[in-house]
């Protein structure tokens, strides 16, 4: 009776070995749809974080992001701020702006930008901002993350 019975167990267990790598490998729906349930996040270092404010500003649309700490765990002193340029045409071949990430009306950086080459100089203005970590065009777009410490 015992070997009847395990017949069965083994047999299911080779389906599963077999059903469970075919229903991931190439369904793209089935991955979409896993991917938007509430529970699925995307870490804001790889997203940018949520969106703070927006203006425009010299012919420019300004999007700065809240900051969002940069490390996988969530602890630590270092942080990243996004900011986002673009324009209504092309951008121009210059982008020279001073950013105020944390809106107290004060400029906390000042950047500039050669878009023909992706040269990018950082000035910082108060000392919690470190660094440029990444400065590239996405598409229309050209987007900085700045280093800071808090």
């Amino acid at each position: 009776m015992r070997k009847i019975l395990s017949i069965p167990a083994y047999l299911w267990a080779v389906a599963c070995f077999i059903l469970i790598p075919v229903t991931f490998i190439k369904n793209d729906t089935f991955a979409a749809k896993l991917a938007k349930l509430p529970f699925m996040k995307v870490h804001p270092v790889y997203s940018g974080g949520d969106l703070n404010q927006q203006y425009d500003k010299d012919g420019l649309h300004i999007a700065v992001n809240k900051p969002v700490n940069a490390t996988a765990s969530g602890r630590g002193k270092k942080e990243m701020v996004q900011v986002t340029f673009s324009a209504d045409g092309q951008l121009p071949e210059i982008i020279d702006q001073t950013i105020d990430y944390d809106f107290d009306n004060t400029p906390d950086f000042a950047v500039t930008i050669h878009t023909a080459n992706g040269e990018t100089n950082l000035t910082p203005l108060v000392p919690a901002v470190k660094s440029l970590w990444a400065s590239s065009k996405m598409k229309e777009v050209w987007v900085i993350r700045i280093n800071l410490e808090k």
